[in-house]
């Protein structure tokens, strides 16, 4: 699978079914029946055209809405690589689009996109236990619209900060496809964001869509990109975490310096805070002790307050039968319900 993507096809040019099978698994199929010519994806080319084509136009729609609020929102991942390193968009799957704005602007984002008729997702809130919230929008086509609304880079405190709207916006590229306010981040942001998100959010799965994207972004690097990169992540002392990452692109897809690696990341990365969470394994309780050992000893009592006792506006969200009354039973129940999941690897 790998070597197809790469560009050198198996000696027959055809594509065994359990490689169609692992691709799809993996995100990579579309991207694998572009690269192969593969006739019998044909439909489903199309169709992913069609859809990446009505997500394009709403997202034209809300970028415009916010634009008139005066919030630039800088795109990230899926939506922005697929506009900016893939052939063509749809050959990027994602499943929501995902956007940083400033910290300050929340509720304001929010009250424009209710307006364009988006529901916010029941989640749990605070200062410190999210940096993020989630909007929904099924259009007259029955289409989903889904947002992924940032203010902080991740929810996961050791990589909250990796990189901040301010700095985003700041070196963001335009995107013309997306109308005059798309922006997305730059090419040293766009590839610490890769090399964060699949070991921050996802375990360091070795998932080939994500790792593709790291191959893309830093195919297209300039040696100067090369260099800013690598300070950055030695400030922000994620050289580890990007070595792992750019390791196994490198592996897989191959066009990446293995020596420009092994410089980003020298034997001392392993005192890291975020080099705990290299080769995963993590639990929810190990992510959470690791949150409260990056958050300064005065907040650390909020943020589990956050966790364990959500607002009572997400109690009822969750729990839409309780009665007010007895919301204390309902949060007793939470806790008691949910703690297994927190140590269950």
């Amino acid at each position: 699978m790998c070597a197809c993507l790469r560009g050198v096809p198996p000696p027959d040019a055809s594509v065994p079914e359990e490689v169609l099978a692992s691709a799809r698994e993996e995100g990579v199929l579309l991207l694998l029946a572009d690269r192969m010519r593969l006739r019998s994806f044909a439909d489903d080319l199309r169709e992913a055209a069609i859809v990446e084509a009505l997500r394009a136009r709403e997202l034209h729609d809300v970028l415009t809405e916010l634009a008139r609020a005066s919030i630039r929102p800088v795109l990230m991942k899926g939506a922005a690589l697929g506009q900016t390193y893939y052939p063509r968009p749809e050959l990027r799957p994602r499943v929501d689009t995902d956007l940083m704005i400033p910290a300050t602007a929340r509720e304001h984002v929010a009250r424009v996109l209710r307006d364009l008729r988006y529901e916010r997702q029941a989640e749990i809130e605070g200062e410190l236990a999210v940096g993020q919230f989630h909007f929904v929008k099924v259009d007259s086509h029955g289409m989903r619209h889904a947002l992924d609304v940032h203010w902080r880079a991740s929810n996961v405190r050791a990589f909250a900060d990796v990189v901040t709207y301010e700095e985003l916006v700041a070196r963001a590229i335009a995107v013309p496809a997306l109308g005059p306010h798309a922006l997305a981040a730059s090419a040293v942001h766009a590839l610490l964001i890769a090399c964060v998100h699949r070991i921050a959010h996802h375990n360091d799965t070795p998932n080939l869509l994500w790792l593709y994207d790291v191959h893309l972004i830093t195919r297209a690097l300039t040696v100067e990109e090369r260099d800013e990169f690598a300070g950055l992540v030695s400030a922000r002392q994620m050289r580890a975490v990007c070595a792992r990452t750019l390791t196994l692109a490198q592996e897989a897809f191959g066009g990446i310096d293995p020596e420009w690696i092994a410089a980003i990341a020298p034997m001392d990365t392993l005192h890291e805070p975020s080099a705990t969470f290299v080769g995963g394994g993590l639990r929810q309780v190990d992510i959470l002790k690791s949150d409260l050992a990056a958050t300064p000893w005065p907040s650390r009592l909020q943020l589990l307050r956050e966790h364990l006792f959500p607002p009572a506006s997400y109690m009822r969200q969750r729990f839409p039968r309780c009665p007010s009354m007895l919301l204390p039973l309902a949060y007793a129940c939470r806790i008691l319900v949910g703690a297994p999941r927190w140590v269950r690897r």
